[in-house]
């Protein structure tokens, strides 16, 4: 059995989506995300950095400050792997991959700031 590419209900085989309405939606937030990666890119390359110049500095406001910019990042721009969308449709999946930021930015704050 196949899931709908967008709400991930089971489909008989052959079948890629449960209606037109799934597959606009499908194909409008995958050229969003298209559009978006660039920004998605430089985020988290300046978390990174923040991350890493934290480390060499011993700043754990610095590290803190990072992990909240990549958490923000990913609760912004939920790109998540094709694995997961072919596991769970891809509402399902931004959907975990804004908790994950989410998580990832309070424990930017935990480590940064207590």
């Amino acid at each position: 059995m196949d899931r709908c590419g967008w709400c991930g209900k089971k489909l008989p085989q052959g079948q890629h989506f449960c209606s037109d309405d799934c597959r606009e939606r499908c194909e409008r937030t995958l050229a969003w995300d298209k559009r978006c990666i660039k920004w998605f890119l430089l985020l988290l390359a300046a978390g990174v950095l923040a991350l890493f110049a934290g480390a060499l500095c011993a700043q754990n406001a610095l590290v803190g400050g990072g992990m909240l910019l990549i958490g923000s990042d990913i609760l912004l721009f939920p790109l998540v792997t094709p694995e997961t969308t072919a596991l769970l449709g891809v509402r399902a999946a931004r959907r975990a991959g804004r908790t994950l930021g989410a998580v990832t930015m309070a424990a930017g704050v935990w480590i940064g700031w207590f």
